[in-house]
């Protein structure tokens, strides 16, 4: 079975035109969201149309969101899931063409114009940037790597997890496969209030950060870590994007 998982949070009508996109796609894909605590109809809408996975009372995260999607997707046996944010669109062939790669992790590249995603797929050089606004993860990597660290609920917990798979000699890629991404939009559309507490919740997300790697995101410190190489990065080959390498649903 292949997955497709997003998180909401209000921001209905980015919601909508998310899952479309996601609805849309040219391999079979069971699409699930998990609504953390809107105080719009996102969960209402959701759950109309069988869509909605879980929801929280109040917005536990987006690491902790991530936690409880992967794990229920893995748990009724999907062996790929692509996790996008209910703020980006992706073309069709999003799905198909990550999966082309046989890689237990890859990303799609963001872009913040349409007119900038293609109407067809091309491959270019794999970039060891990897992307967390649209992400495909394989079972056996997330059996291997772990959960998200709950400790840094909105932010930093994708570039914790990026240290801890390079530290087990796994390369995160991204592919040259565009979506559009409209960026910050949780955070643009909240209220003076709750933009408030994000911003300080993503302090706290930060200097969590700094304790365990003594860095943040950006900095040539934390750059470095990746120049450290334990071991031979597992790296397999990509294959044709015109044979995919599963296409099931369950």
């Amino acid at each position: 079975m292949n997955g497709i998982l997003t998180l909401t949070h209000n921001n209905l009508k980015l919601t909508q035109n998310c899952i479309h996109s996601a609805l849309r796609q040219d391999i079979p894909a069971v699409v699930k969201a998990i609504d953390n605590g809107s105080t719009d109809s996102s969960a209402a809408w959701l759950d109309a149309y069988g869509l909605l996975l879980d929801a929280s009372p109040d917005n536990a995260g987006v690491s902790a969101g991530w936690n409880r999607g992967l794990n229920a997707f893995f748990e009724r046996g999907a062996d790929s899931v692509l996790v996008i944010g209910n703020d980006t669109w992706i073309p069709p062939y999003f799905y198909r063409e990550l999966l082309s790669y046989d890689l237990p992790f890859i990303t799609g590249v963001a872009v913040g114009d349409m007119a900038q995603v293609q109407p067809k797929p091309t491959k270019w050089p794999l970039d060891p940037h990897p992307d967390f606004s649209a992400f495909c993860i394989r079972k056996r990597i997330w059996q291997e790597i772990g959960q998200f660290d709950e400790r840094m609920k909105h932010y930093a917990s994708d570039c914790d997890w990026h240290i801890r798979a390079h530290r087990k000699s796994y390369q995160l890629w991204k592919a040259s496969c565009e979506f559009f991404h409209e960026r910050s939009s949780t955070l643009r559309n909240a209220s003076p209030e709750e933009a408030q507490q994000i911003q300080e919740q993503a302090n706290k997300d930060r200097a969590m950060f700094r304790s365990l790697y003594n860095c943040l995101p950006g900095e040539a410190a934390y750059e470095e870590i990746f120049r450290q190489s334990p071991a031979t990065p597992r790296v397999p080959s990509p294959v044709s994007s015109d044979t995919p390498s599963e296409t099931g649903m369950g």
